[in-house]
């Protein structure tokens, strides 16, 4: 009996983990460096990362507020990966795979807004 009781345990842990190895949120510093710029498609993003947030032709968006958490894939006509940015702002970590233009005066701005209360 002791036997049988057993295996049905086993059997029955199983069957609760399945559904929750489904569950596990792609969206990984690991699996964003396993996508490659100039050969990934939107379907290796989409298996890599999962399903974004927002979609744009070109552009899909990946946001995990509770992280703080934003990555932004940017994609050619032809479905490929030409950009990817990485924003964590809790660990204010930033990267994007497009550098910044030489002569940063002409396309900066910047603007303050107070917020009263």
């Amino acid at each position: 009996m002791t036997r049988k009781c057993g295996f049905t345990l086993l059997v029955l842990t199983g069957l609760l983990c399945v559904p929750l190895c489904g569950c596990a949120d792609k969206l990984t510093r690991e699996h964003y460096e396993m996508i490659v710029v100039d050969t990934s498609t939107k379907t290796d993003v989409e298996y890599t990362l999962g399903e974004p947030s927002n979609q744009l032709p070109d552009q899909w968006h990946y946001e995990r507020p509770d992280k703080h958490l934003n990555v932004f894939i940017h994609f050619s006509d032809q479905d490929v990966v030409t950009r990817k940015q990485w924003v964590d702002s809790m660990s204010t970590e930033w990267d994007d795979t497009q550098s910044p233009p030489a002569d940063r005066s002409h396309h900066e701005s910047t603007t303050i807004r107070t917020i009263n209360q």
